[in-house]
């Protein structure tokens, strides 16, 4: 919102709240288009890099499966 400040010429000592500032600039604000681009640079992001959380993303898991059931354990 600075940066529409700056362009509109609007001093920060008028009482203009982000959405007039967003009536005199012809914008509007789209929170999902926002969280849609947030959330895919990070998946890009996470993609990029070797780690966990991509091992989880990808569903990978290490080592073998086990080949047969587990044994009951008996509590006393």
């Amino acid at each position: 919102m600075w940066t529409r400040w700056m362009m509109l010429k609007i001093s920060w000592t008028e009482k203009v709240t982000n959405e007039e500032v967003l009536v005199r600039a012809n914008e509007v604000r789209s929170i999902l288009k926002m969280i849609w681009c947030r959330k895919h640079r990070w998946l890009g992001h996470v993609l990029r890099h070797d780690n966990l959380l991509l091992d989880i993303i990808e569903g990978k898991l290490l080592g073998k499966a086990a080949r047969d059931r587990k044994r009951m354990s008996v509590i006393a």
